[in-house]
């Protein structure tokens, strides 16, 4: 079968790429020939920009801003290398975006295209302005034979005006099949009357040999570390990361999610989405604020702690609820028990049988009815 992915597939960010990159890998497994969908929009390439435009702001603030990005231009430039030679070599992503605006029609002809994952259905505001859905992600452009199904979908915080609900309904009506990522969004679908169900990230998916398959066997560090990778600031889960590197005679390795505008010492910010996952594989013990942080923790089997994620703590709660491992996120740093994953990964691996289930049944199927439940 011929398979179109729409995901934020070239976004600079370790999660959104490497979900990208397990969702096709998935689909190929399965012996589909699929493809991504090039849907970039100009915003988004304007997100990851080496110079970016400085738009909405007084000149003062521009004028700071270009001088503190200038600070940081060697590393965002090796950080772009590094995700662009991820995306062509792992992706199969071209150098040029084929479609950058939500007019366009999708020329190429799917017998499904799988929607997700990613907060592809964020609720946008950009500058104090209601910019609302991108209709592309609810496959509003594709040919109206196209079936469409989404896989993971997330809206991330939900925040909805009323007016937006009867769009949502609408734009959800396109989707034979509808399996999201967050029971906070399965709620509303479902109070909209249409079935959803709750699967794993397409992280989660993949093995952790698979995941090993793309890393280098020598260790990422010859000394021992605490890693403490960092999605939202918390100075006390950085606090918390130095005192277990502490008590455990442990190098602190300090990893960001992104490239911050003052340059902090010390810290790693220019990673590859490849050095990324080859530093949790092998950190002694990992403190993190971010999700994909707490699932790459998981699928490497690794001690950790997920840290103060306080709106966006659903999808985490919700995994390790399900793992039996709830004490490993915490608003604040506290110990939590060792994690025994003899008993985590089997269930780990239960849930990844039970959402590739769905995915199969998904794509198989005409009728959102007709994919196995809980």
């Amino acid at each position: 079968m011929k398979i179109g992915i729409l995901t934020y597939h070239r976004a600079h960010n370790y999660g959104a790429m490497l979900q990208a990159y397990a969702l096709r890998r998935v689909l190929r497994d399965m012996q589909h020939d699929v493809d991504f969908i090039d849907y970039w929009p100009k915003e988004h390439q304007e997100q990851y920009a080496l110079i970016r435009p400085l738009r909405g702001q007084s000149l003062g603030k521009r004028i700071i801003a270009f001088l503190a990005g200038t600070l940081t231009l060697a590393k965002r430039y090796r950080r772009i290398r590094h995700f662009e030679r991820f995306a062509s070599q792992h992706l199969c992503v071209p150098t040029s975006v084929q479609y950058t605006h939500q007019e366009q029609t999708i020329k190429e002809q799917y017998d499904c295209v799988v929607v997700g994952s990613d907060q592809i259905w964020r609720n946008k505001e950009s500058n104090g302005k209601h910019i609302g859905f991108d209709p592309v992600y609810f496959g509003q452009n594709l040919p109206e034979h196209t079936r469409c199904i989404s896989y993971a979908a997330s809206m991330g915080i939900i925040d909805l005006h009323e007016h937006d609900l009867a769009t949502l309904q609408q734009y959800l009506n396109r989707f034979d099949t509808i399996l999201v990522r967050e029971n906070s969004l399965k709620t509303l679908i479902n109070q909209l009357n249409l079935p959803a169900e709750v699967v794993l990230d397409p992280t989660l998916l993949l093995t952790q040999e698979a995941w090993n398959a793309l890393l280098p066997t020598t260790p990422y560090r010859t000394k021992q570390y605490v890693l403490y990778y960092e999605l939202l600031p918390s100075p006390s889960a950085l606090a918390f990361a130095r005192e277990q590197a502490h008590a455990m005679q442990c190098d602190l390795l300090v990893m960001d999610a992104v490239i911050h505008t003052i340059p902090r010492s010390g810290h790693i910010s220019a990673a590859s989405p490849i050095e990324f996952l080859h530093a949790i594989r092998d950190a002694k013990y990992i403190v993190a604020t971010s999700f994909h942080g707490t699932a790459f923790s998981v699928i490497f089997e690794k001690q950790f702690i997920t840290i103060g994620l306080h709106a966006n703590a659903d999808r985490v709660k919700t995994l390790l609820k399900h793992l039996h491992i709830e004490d490993h996120y915490q608003p604040t740093p506290t110990i939590a028990s060792t994690i025994d994953y003899a008993t985590v990964t089997p269930l780990l691996a239960a849930m990844r049988q039970q959402s590739l289930q769905r995915l199969t049944a998904a794509i198989h199927s005409k009728s959102n009815s007709n994919y196995p439940t809980a």
